[in-house]
Protein backbone atom coordinates (compact mmCIF):
# COMPACT_ATOMS: atom_id res chain seq x y z
CA UNK A 1 0.00 0.00 0.00
CA UNK A 2 1.29 3.51 -1.02
CA UNK A 3 1.68 6.00 1.84
CA UNK A 4 2.18 10.09 0.90
CA UNK A 5 1.23 12.73 -1.43
CA UNK A 6 -0.17 10.97 -4.51
CA UNK A 7 0.19 13.55 -6.88
CA UNK A 8 3.75 15.31 -7.64
CA UNK A 9 3.88 18.93 -7.14
CA UNK A 10 5.14 21.08 -9.43
CA UNK A 11 6.51 24.71 -9.48
CA UNK A 12 7.70 27.19 -12.03
CA UNK A 13 11.45 28.53 -12.00
CA UNK A 14 11.84 31.53 -14.39
CA UNK A 15 15.28 32.47 -16.20
CA UNK A 16 14.50 36.46 -17.08
CA UNK A 17 16.04 38.04 -19.92
CA UNK A 18 20.19 38.85 -18.96
CA UNK A 19 19.47 37.29 -15.46
CA UNK A 20 21.99 34.15 -14.37
CA UNK A 21 19.52 32.87 -11.45
CA UNK A 22 16.08 32.03 -11.58
CA UNK A 23 13.35 32.62 -9.36
CA UNK A 24 12.91 30.50 -6.38
CA UNK A 25 10.98 27.62 -6.18
CA UNK A 26 9.27 26.73 -2.99
CA UNK A 27 8.13 22.96 -3.12
CA UNK A 28 6.24 22.89 0.26
CA UNK A 29 7.94 20.29 1.82
CA UNK A 30 11.08 18.08 0.99
CA UNK A 31 10.42 15.34 -1.64
CA UNK A 32 12.62 12.01 -2.60
CA UNK A 33 12.48 12.60 -5.92
CA UNK A 34 13.01 15.81 -7.46
CA UNK A 35 13.06 16.37 -11.51
CA UNK A 36 13.75 19.55 -13.81
CA UNK A 37 12.10 19.91 -16.40
CA UNK A 38 14.70 21.71 -19.08
CA UNK A 39 12.90 23.03 -21.87
CA UNK A 40 15.01 24.37 -25.11
CA UNK A 41 17.36 26.72 -24.28
CA UNK A 42 20.34 28.41 -26.87
CA UNK A 43 23.24 27.86 -24.61
CA UNK A 44 24.66 27.47 -20.66
CA UNK A 45 25.03 24.50 -18.64
CA UNK A 46 23.04 24.45 -15.73
CA UNK A 47 24.00 24.89 -11.65
CA UNK A 48 21.49 23.89 -9.09
CA UNK A 49 21.25 25.90 -5.98
CA UNK A 50 19.44 24.60 -2.62
CA UNK A 51 18.65 26.30 0.33
CA UNK A 52 16.99 25.24 3.56
CA UNK A 53 15.04 28.17 4.64
CA UNK A 54 14.40 29.83 1.45
CA UNK A 55 16.69 32.94 1.50
CA UNK A 56 20.41 31.48 1.90
CA UNK A 57 21.04 29.50 -1.61
CA UNK A 58 24.33 27.17 -2.82
CA UNK A 59 25.39 25.47 -5.52
CA UNK A 60 24.64 21.65 -4.76
CA UNK A 61 27.65 19.21 -5.74
CA UNK A 62 27.70 15.81 -6.45
CA UNK A 63 26.66 12.84 -4.17
CA UNK A 64 30.72 12.32 -3.06
CA UNK A 65 31.45 16.13 -1.82
CA UNK A 66 35.45 14.63 -1.51
CA UNK A 67 35.45 15.35 -5.06
CA UNK A 68 34.29 18.81 -5.32
CA UNK A 69 32.09 18.85 -8.47
CA UNK A 70 29.28 20.76 -8.83
CA UNK A 71 25.98 19.27 -9.79
CA UNK A 72 25.84 20.13 -13.51
CA UNK A 73 23.13 19.64 -16.43
CA UNK A 74 25.03 20.30 -19.43
CA UNK A 75 24.22 22.92 -22.20
CA UNK A 76 23.51 19.87 -24.63
CA UNK A 77 20.70 18.66 -22.76
CA UNK A 78 17.64 20.29 -23.62
CA UNK A 79 13.74 19.55 -23.97
CA UNK A 80 14.39 16.44 -21.09
CA UNK A 81 13.04 16.09 -17.91
CA UNK A 82 15.92 14.94 -15.22
CA UNK A 83 16.50 14.06 -11.90
CA UNK A 84 18.40 16.74 -9.21
CA UNK A 85 19.51 16.08 -6.16
CA UNK A 86 16.39 15.74 -3.82
CA UNK A 87 15.73 16.64 0.12
CA UNK A 88 15.58 20.04 -0.07
CA UNK A 89 12.45 22.56 -0.09
CA UNK A 90 13.86 25.28 -1.93
CA UNK A 91 15.51 25.57 -5.25
CA UNK A 92 16.83 28.02 -7.91
CA UNK A 93 18.42 27.05 -11.16
CA UNK A 94 21.75 28.99 -12.49
CA UNK A 95 22.48 29.18 -15.87
CA UNK A 96 26.20 29.72 -16.64
CA UNK A 97 25.76 32.00 -19.94
CA UNK A 98 22.53 33.89 -18.86
CA UNK A 99 19.45 34.24 -20.47
CA UNK A 100 19.24 35.58 -24.14
CA UNK A 101 16.45 38.01 -24.80
CA UNK A 102 13.21 35.84 -24.01
CA UNK A 103 11.96 34.49 -20.38
CA UNK A 104 13.00 30.56 -20.10
CA UNK A 105 10.52 28.66 -17.70
CA UNK A 106 11.63 25.75 -15.50
CA UNK A 107 9.11 23.28 -14.06
CA UNK A 108 10.14 21.64 -10.93
CA UNK A 109 8.70 19.05 -9.80
CA UNK A 110 8.79 16.66 -6.38
CA UNK A 111 7.24 12.97 -6.19
CA UNK A 112 7.79 10.58 -3.58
Amino acid sequence: MSTGLHKPYTSVLELTSGATLTSSANLGRTYRRVYLEVPTMASGDLYIHASIDGTNFKRVTEADPNQGTDFIIASAVTNRIVPIPAGFQYYKIENSSGATDTTTVFNIVGSD
